[in-house]
């Protein structure tokens, strides 16, 4: 698919694949859950290069501790059709369906088990299942 992204501070047009490794080096920039621009390597600051790292190792972290990354818009609940159970994540996306009336295409992650933690990361939501006790 392709896109016309360029990057926010110079002009420069993005790579055509932004998950590729052309892109690698490319910072997305994430206001409430979505993108909205990309940062050139050139125009990064050691800021920006800081934070990308900081949520690279997030990612990593959470990941190592049998979590996983969802990217947004997405909507994580638990239990089941017949009795829900309770929005762990994504009431913002929800709450901006109903204000705006536009539907996104939101994600729907469903049947978690009870006890499993979703705490927000850039760009999504990082979902923790429950730990075995032991």
């Amino acid at each position: 698919m392709g896109h016309n992204a360029r990057c926010g501070r110079c002009g420069n047009a993005a790579p055509a694949d932004l998950r590729s490794q052309d892109a690698a080096d490319w910072n997305v920039q994430w206001r409430q859950g979505r993108p909205v621009g990309v940062i050139c390597p050139g125009c990064q600051t050691p800021a920006d290069s800081a934070e990308a790292e900081a949520n690279a190792a997030e990612l990593r972290v959470a990941a190592e501790e049998g979590g996983r990354f969802v990217a947004d818009p997405v909507i994580c609940v638990t239990g089941t059709l017949a009795d829900p159970g309770a929005v762990l994540y994504g009431e913002d996306h929800l709450r901006r369906v109903l204000t705006t009336g536009q539907a996104e295409e939101l994600g729907l992650i469903e049947h978690l088990p009870p006890g499993t933690r979703c705490t927000p990361a850039v760009g999504g939501v990082l979902i923790h299942p429950p730990q075995p006790t032991a």
